[in-house]
């Protein structure tokens, strides 16, 4: 009977514990097998879209700090194109980024916060691609085109009507073939505040340069070849596959020239030209006015003064002027002093120079 009764009692705790351990299941079972994260990839028209690939951190799984999942990968429980879906992970908030699209949509940069929990089992979260006109037109354009839009300035500005200073202006647009084979080239010029131009036709041969002066363009706005007033505007230089020369059927795969603008600007009438200067190593010896300083009187002094060729002037008149200049000395006064010329020296100075230079490469539109 005693034996019986430990039995019973022995069954009785077991089937405790085994009813216990389904309830920890089923309530396992709810809080966790359930949860899930759905992420849909759909364009501006609402079509679902495929290729997408997404970065969540930190990993539902809880093995890395983060995890990477594609449309249709390991991961993806749906095999719906546009959704991918993950089951059983763990409570947390996510931080969801779309890494890739496909190639005719744009990826959303823009990351998302999703949170998972009890009250919150399933999530899903909506990117929206826009479209990549970029990549439909290089597509689609047939054949390869190239535009370049080359500023220029021509001409003298002589009083203060514009934003650039009084100087003479000048550019230079040189155009160098980079290809095995002879292009031809439209080039037109718009001028500014008035019409443009007829177009005209150039042909660069392979590996060669051609070039296109204030000259050139100036022939174009029917101006007198004297006028020298400034003109502005824009040279517009265009290449595309259908004007290859020599009719043989090529391609570019590559910009095929390189197109580079030389502008210069001089505010002298004349060219630059060196200046002779002399160093003299002169002593006053007397002073009676007293606007010379004591400190200079029975010193050695020394000056610089610019001289010009074949010119015959006398070495004391020149200290004379200056000390003159600086001290505000009458002719009597400064005769009066005894100025000693202890040694000279000649020599060559910088040029007297005002311009500027500058190289801008153009990239095509």
């Amino acid at each position: 009977m005693k034996i019986l009764m430990l039995f019973f009692l022995f069954f009785t705790i077991l089937t405790f514990l085994y009813i216990e351990h389904l309830k920890l299941e089923f309530i396992y079972a709810l809080t966790n097998s359930s949860k899930s994260l759905n992420i849909e990839l759909v364009s501006i028209n609402s079509s679902f879209i495929s290729d997408g690939k997404f970065l969540i951190m930190p990993d539902p799984y809880q093995k890395f700090s983060s995890l990477e999942v594609s449309d249709n990968g390991l991961v993806d429980s749906n095999k719906t194109v546009g959704i991918i879906s993950l089951k059983d992970i763990s409570n947390n908030n996510y931080t969801i980024t779309q890494k890739a699209s496909n190639n005719n949509y744009l990826p959303n940069t823009i990351s998302k916060l999703v949170e998972i929990n009890d009250e919150n089992p399933i999530s899903r979260v909506l990117f929206v691609n826009n479209f990549n006109f970029k990549s439909e037109k290089s597509a689609n354009s047939t054949p390869n085109s190239f535009i370049y839009n080359a500023k220029f300035v021509c001409g003298s500005i002589r009083g203060d009507e514009g934003p650039l200073r009084p100087g003479h202006y000048d550019t230079d647009i040189s155009i160098y073939n980079k290809q095995n084979y002879p292009i031809t080239l439209i080039w037109n010029t718009v001028f500014n505040n008035s019409n443009s131009s007829n177009s005209m036709l150039n042909t660069v041969n392979p590996k060669q340069s051609i070039g296109l002066v204030c000259k050139d363009i100036k022939q174009l706005a029917n101006l007198n070849p004297h006028d020298t007033d400034l003109l502005e505007g824009f040279v517009i230089i265009q290449i595309d596959e259908t004007n290859i020369s020599s009719g043989t059927k090529q391609s570019f795969t590559n910009e095929p020239v390189s197109i580079q603008v030389f502008y210069s600007a001089n505010a002298l009438d004349s060219l630059p030209q060196q200046t002779l200067v002399e160093k003299f190593v002169f002593e006053i010896r007397n002073d009676s006015t007293g606007k010379i300083p004591k400190s200079f009187v029975n010193k050695d002094l020394e000056v610089l003064t610019s001289t010009n060729l074949n010119s015959i002037v006398p070495q004391d008149v020149k200290i004379q002027k200056i000390l003159s200049s600086i001290y505000n000395l009458t002719d009597i006064e400064i005769k009066n002093m005894g100025i000693v010329i202890k040694e000279t020296d000649l020599g060559v100075g910088n040029m007297i120079d005002d311009h500027a230079i500058s190289l801008l490469r153009l990239s095509p539109e």
